[in-house]
């Protein structure tokens, strides 16, 4: 692949609302991905729960790699649109915080546009 200024930077929101128990295992499968041009934006809605802390945890282990963001509960198509308008990435994409993306998943969908 080229270098990481030739490449398209790749923006993901993970919009997350009382996911604590499974948010950790998303966040490392999106900052494990071997893609270099990666924004990484997790944004917890108004969790009650502990996924405040999870992210911040997560985030803290990746420093300079992923923004972490708390809201008042707003649903997630309203932290969707929230992060995407925040996101600089010529591709947009989310993945939901119960989620996880295959290793090469964001490499293998960039070579595919």
């Amino acid at each position: 692949m080229p270098q990481a200024q030739a490449l398209p930077l790749v923006s993901i929101v993970t919009p997350a609302y009382n996911q604590a128990e499974y948010l950790e295992a998303a966040m490392k499968s999106v900052l494990e991905q071997d893609y270099p041009a990666l924004e990484y934006l997790v944004i917890d809605d108004g969790s009650r729960d502990e996924t405040l802390a999870v992210a911040q945890s997560v985030a803290a282990a990746y420093p300079g790699r992923v923004q972490v963001l708390r809201q008042d509960n707003a649903g997630q198509a309203a932290t969707l649109n929230r992060g995407w308008a925040m996101a600089r990435g010529d591709i947009l994409a989310y993945l939901s915080s119960d989620d996880l993306l295959c290793p090469g998943a964001v490499r293998t969908m960039v070579e595919a546009l």
